[in-house]
């Protein structure tokens, strides 16, 4: 084949001329061998970039996504620390309201359940146990089964429920998942001194005082300092429990100075005992009738 521009031959395969590249007008290339491959290698570049597009797009909202999660869940941990503060501190009122909320927007089960638990536990302090009860069943259902908190919150409610077996049996499982957990030992502390009359068979002093010993190793709440005060007053050490109530800002608990006031009378001292059950009482503390024989004789 000769092309037609300069008349140089041209092998029958070339579209093009080698010397002058014009177009070889004899040449003849079906629509569909010229189409075919780049269309089928352009789809496919296309169909990769679309799909590149879809994963990083994906990406994005999976990123920005656990961005919102986690920062939703940052705000729920630190109004959940912030309540725990406020209750250690005597703003009870203020500690419901922040539990209620964080517990409210929390998106982890993990963070779910702490808010739950630690609302409980406020509901429970304030003398509400129906909605202690109602809250730490709510936290239960989400626990993890044969977790930690799971067996913690069961012998919680095992508690208010007046089920002492029960929650024993609870709680020495979740001592066994966590021994250094400041809530076990502390609700141990408490289940040995049997502060409510529910369990007079298990009360045993010295254990209630090695777990509240742990629990204030554990934590530097102040209610874990007043659990260890009591446990050092029914141990009958009464200078101890009187050196323990008297770290504690009174303001943080009304009780503290009725704790204070019988732990001067039992270490006769009748005028602090007399100093700490008047401000006891004038603070609204329900005291039995003997502590009031016993001012009326001091």
């Amino acid at each position: 084949m000769f092309c037609e521009n300069c008349g140089t031959k041209s092998d029958s395969l070339n579209k093009f001329c080698t010397n002058c590249g014009k177009e070889l007008l004899g040449v003849k290339t079906s629509l569909s061998q010229k189409q075919s491959i780049p269309n089928f290698r352009k789809t496919k570049f296309k169909a990769s970039r679309n799909i590149g597009r879809v994963f990083k797009l994906l990406f994005i909202v999976a990123i920005v996504g656990w961005i919102v999660y986690a920062s939703m869940d940052d705000a729920v941990i630190e109004k959940n620390n912030s309540a725990v503060s406020n209750y250690d501190s005597g703003n009870s009122q203020q500690a419901l309201n922040q539990l209620q909320q964080a517990s409210h927007d929390a998106v982890s089960n993990e963070n779910k359940v702490n808010t739950l638990k630690n609302l409980a536990y406020v509901y429970s302090g304030e003398g509400q146990n129906d909605l202690a009860i109602s809250t730490f069943k709510e936290a239960l259902i989400i626990a993890l089964s044969d977790s930690f908190d799971y067996y913690l919150i069961a012998g919680e409610i095992a508690m208010l429920e007046s089920k002492p077996n029960a929650a024993l049996l609870a709680f020495n499982k979740a001592y066994s998942k966590d021994p250094n957990d400041f809530q076990i030992n502390n609700s141990l502390a408490l289940f040995y001194m049997d502060l409510e009359d529910n369990a007079p068979q298990y009360v045993d002093y010295p254990k209630a005082l090695k777990y509240a010993q742990r629990a204030v190793q554990l934590t530097d709440l102040q209610i874990a300092k007043q659990n260890l005060g009591m446990a050092y007053y029914f141990n009958e050490n009464y200078p101890q429990a009187i050196s323990i109530f008297s770290s504690i800002t009174l303001d943080a608990d009304t009780y503290i100075a009725y704790w204070l006031g019988l732990s001067y009378a039992r270490n006769d001292d009748p005028i602090n005992a007399q100093i700490y059950l008047r401000k006891a009482i004038a603070n609204g503390v329900e005291v039995p009738q003997e502590v009031y024989d016993y001012l009326a004789e001091n």
